[in-house]
């Protein structure tokens, strides 16, 4: 996990080096985007963060992100985005999907403390949704959106009924499945 999450950081810090070059006018152009967000759901509303570089081919975009969730766990998601832009102008409509896991990383006060061995596993990631680009200069857009996101996590611990000695204690598991809402505002560039 350690190795995935180095990986994904080394891609972010790579995307903002390049952001920093300038942009070559041609088909192919690289975007960083860089969303704050907010999750609604049933078990009540959270933070959300995102940053997806990547590369655009006229109307499509593809590109990996890293986020923090805070919705009912705290998770890192790492995910490959795709986004299709309609119209010809500098405001413009898109749609898009991200799919991929989460990876836990507990607060402290997220941690059971009367179940030691409960363990926490990843889990499927994915947000679907439509946005609208609002042109702010040349290279710069601001991003609204709006969309349904589903968050899996799988939690494993010892159960502590009663067993005869010779019997192996069983493990209970809990699968979440967390559906929400997500609002969110970016910035592209």
């Amino acid at each position: 996990m350690k190795r995935l999450l180095i990986l994904a950081f080394s891609l972010w810090l790579s995307g903002l080096v390049s952001a920093q070059q300038k942009t070559v006018t041609g088909i192919w152009q690289f975007h960083s985007i860089n969303n704050v967000g907010l999750l609604e759901g049933q078990t009540g509303s959270a933070f959300q963060l995102q940053s997806i570089n990547g590369m655009q081919y006229r109307s499509w975009f593809a590109g990996i992100g890293l986020g923090l969730d805070f919705y009912r766990y705290r998770t890192i998601p790492l995910f490959i985005d795709f986004r299709k832009e309609f119209g010809g102008s500098v405001n413009k409509f898109f749609a898009y999907a991200d799919g991929g896991i989460n990876f836990c990383w507990l607060t402290d006060n997220e941690k059971t403390m009367y179940l030691p061995d409960e363990q926490f596993s990843a889990g499927f990631y994915t947000d679907l949704g439509l946005g609208y680009k609002i042109g702010l200069g040349r290279n710069n857009h601001l991003l609204l959106s709006i969309g349904y996101s589903l968050k899996k996590l799988k939690e494993t611990y010892q159960s502590y009924y009663y067993n005869p000695p010779d019997e192996l204690q069983d493990k209970e598991k809990i699968n979440y499945s967390l559906n929400r809402l997500s609002i969110k505002i970016g910035w592209e560039f």
